[in-house]
């Protein structure tokens, strides 16, 4: 295995980038000897790449499958070109992929490219893979702050000024283009095998103080009245938290590969151990 944390030079964003990666350069016989696929994993508000490698066992998983795993560092930015900071969304869709092929030649096209987060980049997940279903064959949503709209509206929710002024502008109007209920309708309007696949996982007791389980609730209302082709919801006991984000990555996975990887894992959680006396 490898693990590389490095600095790319951006010339969208006119400054370096921290990356952090996983390659499973040692698997199994019964995986292969080249990585299949690539996951890109999104941070949430506050926190960094480097969180998915300390706080879960993505690695394992990723080695389990043979994906090599990218992590960026993307600040507080939604993902957004933001009205004042940095291009993400330029640099994560159309600038990135091509550094790291030069570098790195990963594997290509949409059958082998799928891109997940939680919280902050569980939005950023959807809003990058339904907006270029070209480039990811699947996006994944855990705890996802989905419905941003709701959020904009509640004056009880804190520092929303301090965290949309950055990325929305001043006067923290939502724009079309950045709603996932209107992004998700275009979405669902193409043709069966355009479309990527769509997971959304929540905890039923993520409610406060951003009403996690009401975003998810409303955006799932949305998707369920539509023609998606491969559009998945799972709900269990949780909050906001890694143990949670953890089990939705293994879910996720075998939803991006449909190998039945969950069943395998889940086969491992519950066993039983034996006492010794």
């Amino acid at each position: 295995m490898a693990y590389l944390t490095c600095a790319l030079k951006s010339q969208v964003m006119q400054t370096t980038v921290n990356l952090h990666l996983y390659f499973p350069s040692d698997l199994p016989v019964a995986v292969g000897n080249r990585p299949k696929a690539v996951l890109t994993l999104l941070h949430g508000f506050s926190n960094s790449g480097e969180d998915w490698f300390q706080m879960s066992a993505a690695a394992r998983y990723a080695a389990d499958n043979g994906l090599v795993l990218v992590a960026p560092d993307c600040g507080n930015s939604f993902y957004h070109n933001m009205m004042y900071g940095g291009a993400y969304r330029t640099f994560l869709i159309e600038e990135l992929p091509i550094l790291l092929n030069d570098i790195f030649k990963l594997p290509q096209g949409r059958d082998k490219n799928f891109i997940a987060g939680l919280s902050m980049g569980g939005y950023g997940a959807l809003y990058l893979g339904l907006t270029r279903p070209d480039v990811y064959g699947g996006c994944a949503s855990f705890s996802g702050a989905v419905d941003l709209a709701m959020m904009l509206k509640d004056p009880a929710a804190p520092g929303l000024r301090e965290v949309f002024a950055p990325v929305l502008g001043d006067s923290l109007a939502l724009p079309k283009t950045s709603d996932l209920r209107e992004i998700v309708r275009k979405c669902a309007a193409l043709p069966a095998e355009k479309q990527p696949r769509i997971l959304l996982t929540n905890g039923l007791q993520d409610r406060e103080p951003y009403g996690i389980l009401e975003q998810n609730d409303a955006f799932h209302k949305v998707c369920s009245g539509l023609h998606l082709a491969h559009y998945r919801r799972l709900q269990w006991n949780g909050v906001h938290e890694w143990n949670f984000w953890d089990r939705s990555l293994v879910y996720a996975i075998d939803y991006f590969l449909q190998n039945n990887y969950a069943n395998k894992k889940l086969g491992d959680w519950r066993s039983s151990a034996v006492a010794s006396e």
